[in-house]
């Protein structure tokens, strides 16, 4: 990949130079509704059903009102992997967390083998005494599964945390290995320190190669005072994309014998910062495979856009300019706010686009990262174009998940996410979006064939 000018700065650190940008909201205010939950001191176990979930992974109040300041509940969880593990067996992992008496993230699993209608009890995986978060599942071509996440040994320091470690499972995440501590190579963006630790998170799940190798795309967050909005409050940090390579999965090594390669560590995937030029936000990358090899990934920005970028190769080592996404080509851009924007391929082999289709500025926000622009979620459909400049183009926005904008939380910390951080997985035909409901209830949706079928995308 040819070195842009803007890396070439950052090599050189670059001082900081703000240039402030005007915002417009294009999406219709609607009146806030009353916050009912946060006029009791209680959860209630009814707001379960307030997305109208077809499946339910777990429910943290048990079906019983519970107190938001028990030390025991678990309220807030979100980061939802579900994977298949073959025939009708599933595994959900999640981050599960409380908020008081002290912050405490934990990694929990529970299984399913009816492809999603009846579900574990959750078994925590790491996170008792220390902070465990943001896990990532991926199954081997054996069944083997490898669990990584984002570790710390301290307690209440929040998500941002910087190692990586890995758990192995044999037999479908009923038991685990003792962990792996893995270092990530540093980066001129690190915390000049070298005993700091690095700043990174992923939502999304590898993808194989051809050749069996495994690519693990994230997000590297700045925390270096010498590179644009690279220290500061998170919501302006300098943010960046890379990818990892396990080079070995399918060999079935154990968690410490895994071969890791950085493909782009000197070169990132970058998008010009809305308040400064000279800096990057690009987070949250998803990704799929277009049928003709390459990979086409989507990343949240805070410019009030989606965009994507696709690779020149099928091994993911060259990538294009980013670019905003459009509906099709010279089409509308499609807005997000700084929120997850995730792609799934159907079972159709069409695509699935899940994003809040505002510029971030709604229901009262104040900027782009607000959990109030976070809801309601829509989805469209997507498919592939051989011949376009973007190669998916797609349907207009259905709305498809919304809470009322009844929050889920206590008083002062209520979460409004309508479905922030999912994943998705295919059973007997059908597609299943599991999402958690205000980063509270573990749930999940079909996403059915009279849907998709409504869904028309345009054609030149």
């Amino acid at each position: 990949m040819i070195k842009s000018p803007f890396k070439k700065c950052l090599l050189l650190y670059l001082s900081l130079s703000i240039l402030p940008v005007g915002a417009k909201s294009v999406f219709a205010q609607k009146p806030e509704l009353t916050d009912q939950n946060n006029l009791v001191n209680r959860a209630s176990p009814s707001e379960i059903n307030r997305t109208k979930p077809d499946l339910v992974i777990h429910d943290p109040t048990s079906g019983v009102p519970r107190e938001w300041t028990d030390p025991d509940f678990f309220w807030l969880n979100e980061h939802v992997h579900v994977i298949s593990l073959g025939g009708d067996d599933l595994l959900a992992t999640w981050t599960s967390e409380r908020l008081v008496p002290q912050q405490v993230l934990r990694v929990v699993a529970s299984r399913s083998h009816d492809n999603g209608f009846s579900w574990s009890m959750p078994s925590i995986i790491d996170g008792e005494g220390s902070t465990a978060a943001w896990q990532v599942p991926i199954v081997n071509s054996s069944g083997r599964v490898y669990l990584f996440y984002n570790y710390n040994d301290r307690q209440g320091i929040g998500g941002f945390i910087g190692g990586l470690r890995c758990r192995v499972s044999n037999d479908g995440g009923k038991s685990w290995s003792p962990p792996t501590d893995i270092n990530f190579p540093r980066s001129i963006i690190d915390n000049p320190d070298i005993g700091a630790a690095t700043m990174w998170i992923t939502p999304s799940t590898p993808i194989f190669t051809e050749n069996g190798e495994a690519l693990f795309a994230y997000t590297r967050w700045a925390d270096n005072e010498n590179i644009p909005f690279g220290k500061g409050e998170i919501r302006d940090r300098y943010s960046h994309i890379e990818i990892m390579k396990f080079e070995n999965l399918n060999d079935n090594p154990n968690a410490n014998e895994i071969k890791f390669s950085w493909l782009n560590v000197d070169d990132p995937i970058i998008i010009p910062h809305e308040k400064d030029s000279l800096s990057s936000f690009a987070q949250e990358p998803y990704w799929v495979r277009l049928p003709d090899g390459r990979l086409f990934m989507t990343m949240r920005t805070n410019r009030g856009q989606t965009w994507y970028v696709v690779s020149k190769d099928k091994e993911g080592e060259i990538w294009s300019s980013p670019q905003p996404m459009r509906y099709k080509d010279g089409g509308e851009i499609m807005l997000n706010p700084v929120t997850p924007c995730p792609i799934f391929e159907l079972n159709s082999g069409d695509y699935l686009f899940l994003f809040n289709n505002n510029d971030g500025y709604v229901f009262g926000s104040q900027r782009r990262w607000d959990s109030k622009n976070r809801r309601p979620a829509f989805i469209s459909k997507g498919q592939y174009i051989p011949d376009a400049e973007q190669p998916i183009w797609w349907s207009q926005p259905l709305l498809f998940i919304d809470n009322d904008n009844i929050p889920w939380g206590p008083p002062g910390k209520g979460r409004l996410e309508a479905a922030t951080y999912p994943s998705m997985t295919h059973a007997n035909g059908k597609d299943i979006l599991w999402y958690p409901d205000r980063k509270g209830f573990v749930v999940g949706k079909y996403i059915s064939n009279q849907i998709l079928e409504s869904m028309k995308v345009p054609v030149k």
